[in-house]
């Protein structure tokens, strides 16, 4: 099946304020369809002379090896498009060899998913405004097997989709208190929601080992700038002192590889994996993970990349 019959399947199944509730975006949607055009004015260059005709997708990211970059992203409340939501997610992305980010509001938690699924599983948390609290669930995740622990920074006014808001128990962190955080376990430690060299900089010295540049797919301010085109002057920044990933738009294997060539070490992917759950569980998760995956490889043969752990910048050019 193609990307566009696996999300026709899963609009059928879904009930149809939770479909406009995956696939919606903030007030007038400016930012959800930004990060899909500015992938799309990112062009690949062909270079067919080589000889390459096996590359490689494995990559190490949150100390973990993967058999590809592309990661199944942090969700909430997937029950309503799937029974078994996180199970199932967790089970495709260990048939695909992909890591998976486990949300706060989830079904099943750390222990309960590694204890069946042997792929790694991030914990990504929100910053509670209890932080006894929240303190005392990075160290449960880290103790339940996760193989990394982080916070989403981006949601704390609420999640709006058109003009509904869903406010959140959340709050604005200092640097101070992101430092704390990150002291309360001895995991690799991210931060998703960075969007500017500022807050890139801040995260460092607060002592991350890791980025998500991410808008929150669009979900929760309007008019923002895309993931993809804040990238690269956040990987000039603080690219040598951590790790670097994105998520935002990405549909297809070429999306995927014009992050790498712009400095993302991976890609997490939201909506496709959200239709792909819909759609048929963990085969379709999987099936969409693979998909993406093959699309890579086939982009990579054609542009002259051997290995997703050194794809050149000059493997893109930006219009």
């Amino acid at each position: 099946m193609t990307l566009e019959e696996i999300r026709a399947l899963a609009e059928q199944k879904v009930k149809p304020e939770v479909w406009e509730w995956i696939n919606g975006g903030t007030e007038t949607e400016s930012t959800l369809e930004r990060n899909r055009l500015a992938l799309k004015k990112i062009m690949l260059r062909l270079k067919v002379i080589h000889g390459l005709e096996t590359v490689n997708t494995s990559v190490k990211i949150l100390g973990q090896t993967v058999r590809t970059p592309v990661i199944v992203a942090p969700f909430a409340r997937m029950n309503r498009v799937y029974p078994e939501a996180e199970m199932a997610l967790a089970k495709g992305a260990e048939k695909a060899g992909a890591m998976m980010f486990l949300g706060p509001i989830s079904s099943y938690s750390v222990k309960q998913i590694v204890e069946v699924v042997n792929t790694p599983v991030a914990w990504n948390g929100d910053p509670l405004k209890d932080r006894k609290k929240l303190l005392t669930l990075i160290r449960q995740a880290e103790k339940a097997g996760s193989c990394a622990v982080g916070l989403c920074v981006d949601d704390f006014v609420g999640i709006k989709i058109k003009d509904r808001l869903r406010v959140l128990p959340t709050i604005s962190l200092s640097k101070e208190a992101i430092g704390e955080a990150r002291q309360e376990t001895s995991l690799p430690f991210f931060l998703k929601g960075i969007m500017t060299v500022e807050d890139a900089l801040t995260a460092v010295e607060a002592g991350v080992d890791a980025i998500v540049v991410s808008n929150h797919g669009g979900r929760v301010l309007d008019c923002c700038q895309a993931s993809i085109e804040v990238l690269p002057d956040i990987v000039r920044a603080v690219g040598g002192k951590v790790e670097i990933l994105i998520d935002g738009g990405f549909r297809r294997g070429t999306d995927v590889l014009k992050a790498l060539a712009l400095g993302a070490k991976g890609v997490l992917v939201g909506r496709p994996i959200c239709w792909g759950l819909g759609a048929g569980g963990a085969e379709g998760v999987a099936h969409v993970l693979q998909m993406m995956t093959s699309e890579l490889i086939r982009t990579m043969i054609l542009t002259n990349v051997p290995d997703v752990s050194n794809v050149p910048r000059d493997t893109v050019v930006v219009t």
